[in-house]
């Protein structure tokens, strides 16, 4: 495979991840502040953006925490190694406690989302900004190939 096919894969991979983490992440709070659009959502979408992003965070914990049973191959494919090594370095001094948050914030979209607090919107946050940025970063090394 050529370096080109490499990183528009790569590309692919983060890109895909990204939009699905804001999608979701959008439903989640117009819900949560009863913003317009809201009541577009049906039960079951909401219910699908909640399962895809605590599969998400409970692949993400797998990947960075060692003691934890590994994730599942699905979950491999969608979550780029670049975007687990950028959260290894971002959160070198807190990663105990951040995985911490991210098994909080994992229970509560299975459990009760209506227990969502601030804090756990700050984790999403932050976790789609760092998807961005990977996505971001992808694409400028695939443009100067």
């Amino acid at each position: 495979m050529s370096d080109v096919s490499v990183l528009s894969h790569e590309y692919k991979t983060a890109s895909d991840l990204s939009q699905t983490i804001n999608r979701a992440l959008i439903a989640l709070k117009k819900a949560r502040l009863a913003l317009p659009g809201h009541e577009t959502i049906t039960a079951d979408e909401f219910a699908s953006y909640r399962g895809c992003l605590a599969d998400i965070l409970a692949a993400l914990i797998g990947l960075l925490d060692r003691r934890q049973a590994g994730p599942d191959s699905a979950a491999l494919a969608r979550v780029p190694g670049a975007l687990v090594t950028r959260l290894q370095r971002e959160r070198r001094g807190d990663l105990p406690y951040y995985l911490d948050d991210l098994q909080r914030v994992t229970q509560r979209l299975r459990d009760d989302p209506s227990k969502l607090e601030d804090a756990d919107f700050t984790v999403l946050d932050q976790l789609a900004a760092i998807a961005d940025a990977e996505t971001s970063d992808v694409f400028r090394r695939l443009m100067r190939k």
